[in-house]
């Protein structure tokens, strides 16, 4: 099984939505571990995807009662959709991917094995990306409070932490808090790192009344 670092690093490599640039700045040390290990080849793209799968969808979550995995939840959730919002349409289902629409609104939830090269993944779609931000959790917060763009087009959850970064609007992303508490009883919820940012940089206010 890969490493968090190198697995986060070989899915920048893989992900043909980052620029060259941004796979330039990738960590030297990682990039030769997956060289030596031969998964930089082409030839061996499937065995790479595949390596991946255990930090995306094998990511275990465990909250009170219940135990689960990333991958299980997403299933769960596009299941949901499909079956019980009437208002909400499936564009697209795969195992890390779901992509729905309410109304003319189209969002997109995406698993991650990591966040190395992660603004490349911001577009016009609202995106939320799950996974674990264990040792990124400052350097995130921070890309979150100096990039207003960013932060209105992406969200990153770690939904084992049960937290979110970023101010993107999305129907598709409220019901999955809605299913998330009714389904789990658990409250997905700002980091509060972020959230104290936003007040000190007076983005807003919580005022008394």
């Amino acid at each position: 099984m890969l490493e968090r670092r190198q697995a986060a690093v070989l899915e920048a490599l893989l992900d043909e939505r980052l620029s060259p640039l941004a796979r330039e700045g990738l960590p030297a040390e990682a990039l030769a571990q997956l060289a030596a290990d031969g998964l930089l080849d082409e030839v061996h793209r499937g065995r790479a995807i595949e390596l991946l799968e255990p930090w995306r969808r094998g990511r275990e979550i465990e909250w009170a009662t219940h135990r689960l995995t990333q991958g299980d939840l997403l299933d769960a959730f596009a299941e949901h959709c499909e079956s019980d919002l009437d208002e909400v349409e499936v564009l697209e289902r795969r195992g890390d991917v779901l992509v729905a629409r309410w109304r003319r609104e189209t969002s997109r939830i995406e698993l991650r094995a990591g966040f190395v090269g992660f603004e490349g993944v911001a577009s016009a779609t609202p995106t939320m990306l799950l996974g674990d931000v264990e040792g990124d959790s400052d350097r995130l917060v921070a890309a979150f409070l100096d990039d207003e763009a960013l932060r209105s087009r992406l969200a990153i959850c770690d939904v084992q932490r049960l937290e979110r970064l970023g101010t993107v609007r999305s129907s598709v992303f409220v019901y999955l808090e809605w299913f998330l508490r009714d389904a789990y009883g658990v409250k997905l919820l700002p980091a509060s790192a972020f959230t104290q940012g936003l007040i000190d940089r007076g983005v807003i206010s919580l005022g008394m009344g």
